[in-house]
Order: C-alpha cells, then structure tokens, then sequence
C-alpha cells in the first residue's frame, strides 16, 4: 500500500508475496539493502535479524563518468536551470516541479524547468518550461545531449510521490549536480541534506521546494560548495566500486566463518 502497484492486492497475492520475501531473506547469510527504509521493513515487518542486514546505496548507472575536473566546472547562472528527470509526470511529482519553477520566478529569481523523459498532461505547459519527452543514451547524439543537461542544470528536482532508491541522484552526483526531493521510501539514504542535496517533507508544494532552492542559489559560496560535496559524496559511496567493494567484504567475512 506504498505504491500504486501494489496496492489493494488480493488477500491471497499480500500474503504469498510476504511469504516468498520473508523466506527468501531468512535463508540468506547476508541481506543488503539499498536504503535504511528498506531495511527497516526487513526487520520490522519481517522480524529478520538486525546482524544480517547491511545498508550499502546504488551507484550511478553511467557508462562514462565525467571526470571532476568537468563536474566541478559547473557554474551557478544568471537563470537557475532546474531539470526534472522522469518516466512518469504524476508519479515524479511534475506538478509540484511546475509549481516551483512559477515560485521561483515570482520571487524574482529567472528560472528555466527542462523536464525530459515524459510528457506532461494536455495543457500543462509554460513558456519557461522545456520538454524533451525521450533520451537513448544509447544514442550517442542524445547521450550527449543527456550530459549537457547535467552539467548546465543547477538543481536536480524531483519531487516523487514514491520511490525506494532512484539511481538518478547517483548520477547527479557523478557530475556534481545538486538534488531536491521529499523524504520518501528510501530517499534519505541516497540525498544527505546539505551534502548532495536538500530533503522536504512529503507533503511540501512548490513554494517550499522553491524557497530552498533560492537559499542556495542566491548564495554563490554555498552553491559552489554543495556542487564540489555532491561530487565528494559520489566519488565516497555513490559508485558501484564502492558498493563492490564493501560487498566483498561483506562475502569474504562471511566465508571465513
């Protein structure tokens, strides 16, 4: 009953997918997770041993990582570039995206919305807002394209109705580009507030998302130096080696005894 798609399940389809989950953890020798959130249902709904349970985030589904130097030469414009990057506008919170970028002009900052990987509904539209409705990063014009995004944006906005742990916020940091999104399913284990990004309430609207922003971004020392730990953060935890290599160890250990 977190997201859509599993939500008023059948009696019989709730209870064979606890059985199957709670199983499955229980023969396993280690149970990683990729949030806190998660693993916190693993203990509490599935009275799994906390001594089991390891928390070690994603990392960035990236086939090139932009080097630092190229991260860090992000700068804070004249307009504030928000970009929102998503398969679904209602589920990815696009109307609260929308209603950020209006705050954000009204409190007189110059603010452009590029939203690319889904379409907003018929009629939403505004003249500061771009769409790119589909990107193939397998492509390598749209890859390219994909980077430019990145770098040129100041703030990553998604505002998420649910979620567990969206690689996206991975990536960010890969080119050390800021997030803002709620606290939701996993989120908080991916965007630490004032590291890579700032956290709000799940039920904050635009205006809220839009008075964060305009802190930092009217602030060029503190901007820069949320660009440089968004990248900090990436490069410490945020990759697969590091996942890897905790992993590792985690087996190794395990093995030994």
């Amino acid at each position: 009953n977190y997201h859509l798609m599993l939500t008023n399940l059948l009696d019989f389809s709730r209870r064979q997918s606890i059985f199957v989950d709670k199983k499955a953890i229980e023969k396993s020798s280690i149970a990683i997770y990729s949030s806190e959130w998660a693993a916190q249902s693993a203990i509490l709904d599935y009275q799994i041993p906390r001594q089991k349970i390891f928390v070690i985030p994603f990392g960035a589904n990236l086939d090139e990582i932009p080097s630092r130097t190229i991260a860090l030469s992000r700068t804070k414009n004249a307009v504030c570039n928000l970009l929102f990057l998503g398969v679904s506008w209602e589920n990815k919170g696009g109307a609260i995206a929308l209603e950020t970028l209006t705050h954000l002009i009204e409190s007189g900052i110059p603010t452009q919305l590029t939203v690319c990987g889904c379409t907003p509904p018929e009629g939403v539209q505004h003249p500061n807002m771009k769409v790119i409705p589909f990107l193939n990063k397998n492509d390598a014009a749209q890859k390219k394209e994909l980077d430019h995004l990145f770098l040129q944006s100041n703030f990553l906005i998604l505002p998420t109705r649910f979620d567990c742990t969206p690689i996206v916020f991975c990536e960010a940091g890969a080119y050390g580009l800021p997030c803002i999104a709620p606290v939701t399913g996993g989120i908080a284990s991916v965007i630490t507030e004032g590291v890579n990004g700032m956290l709000v309430s799940y039920d904050a609207r635009g205006s809220v998302y839009a008075e964060k922003i305009k802190e930092v971004f009217v602030n060029e020392e503190k901007y820069n130096a949320l660009v440089v730990s968004s990248r900090n953060n990436y490069e410490a935890r945020l990759n697969w080696d590091s996942w890897a290599e905790v992993v590792n160890g985690l087996i190794k250990e395990k093995l030994k005894k």
